[in-house]
């Protein structure tokens, strides 16, 4: 009989990854079942899991009284958090996560794999919200009588379609356009990168495939480093579109950013540049992870040929 898998964010990048990652699995997709938890079930993706044979169940992380039903007989429960950058970041995220784990653990689930970050503030001593406010909830789970392992992504390349993506810089007319990528981080501090939507069933899949051998382990989870100077020198060698990586003042950096993004983001920035995104270690723990997945890794490179024209579209 196979164990029912809960993914919680289902729709979402994490969360999809996995489910699409266990249902073409030869193996996992014997060994589990896929039950899907959305708060919206008529949304397109929520109807294209069902189409997959994924059970889809509408629950909410703020109605605890949503939740004892959507878990009711999971085995294993993949819960990740979703980050809004205002004043309540740290509390609600603890608040969502820790009621997750707890209506996991009630339901009588056997695992749980929590998509998190690095403690900053605890381990060294720098607050970042956007860090540790998933740490917070990973120290809580650590506690729990229930076997427990953690998936800590690095940072997206899909930020280089969105918030990060190339912008044009204003030029000469007729003359070739250049587009910018911006931050005020040194250009060559090196930066973990995941293809968030394509790999994170990868690693999620090796906790899946060897739950024990896991048990309280973190899987820092990027293909390798990249510079910004290196990823604009990558995205203008494939595109063909030239691209330059502008290190800007912090402060003017920090003036284009929405009013709640301004405190995390620099914080969270600093912090990648040093000690490094997982640490002063971060090197080493992503060679060891690398060598976990359950597949091969997407690279930078092929994500800029997969999404060419997409970065340019903002």
């Amino acid at each position: 009989m196979s164990k029912l898998l809960v993914v919680f964010g289902a729709t979402g990048q994490q969360g999809g990854s996995v489910i699409d990652f266990v249902l073409n699995d030869p193996q996992l997709s014997k060994e589990y079942s896929l039950r899907a938890i959305t708060r919206d079930t008529s949304k397109p993706a929520a109807q294209s899991l069902k189409k997959s044979g994924v059970e889809v169940v509408s629950a909410d992380v703020d109605d605890p009284q949503s939740l004892p039903a959507a878990l009711a007989n999971a085995h294993t429960v993949f819960i990740v958090t979703t980050t809004v950058y205002d004043e309540h970041l740290k509390s609600r995220e603890f608040r969502q996560g820790k009621a997750m784990a707890d209506a996991s653990v009630s339901a009588g689930a056997k695992y749980l794999i929590f998509s998190t970050t690095p403690g900053c503030e605890r381990l060294w001593g720098h607050p970042v919200d956007s860090f540790d406010s998933k740490a917070e909830v990973e120290d809580y789970i650590r506690k729990l009588p229930v076997s427990s392992a953690f998936f800590a992504p690095a940072m997206f390349m899909q930020n280089f379609l969105t918030n990060q993506a190339p912008r044009p810089i204003p030029g000469k007319e007729g003359s070739e356009t250049t587009y910018a990528i911006a931050n005020f981080i040194s250009p060559d501090a090196p930066v973990p990168l995941i293809e968030t939507v394509g790999d994170s069933g990868k690693y999620v899949g090796a906790i899946l495939a060897a739950p024990e051998e896991y048990d309280g382990q973190t899987l820092s989870a990027a293909t390798g480093f990249y510079s910004y100077r290196q990823a604009a020198e990558i995205i203008s060698r494939i595109t063909g579109k030239n691209t330059i990586y502008a290190q800007l003042p912090q402060e003017q950096w920090t003036s284009y950013l929405p009013p709640g993004y301004q405190r995390s983001m620099t914080a969270m920035m600093r912090w990648i540049e040093k000690p490094g995104y997982f640490g002063p270690q971060s090197q080493e723990m992503v060679e060891w992870t690398v060598k976990q997945a359950r597949g091969k890794l997407t690279t930078f490179e092929e994500f800029v040929k997969q999404h060419a024209e997409e970065l340019f579209s903002q």
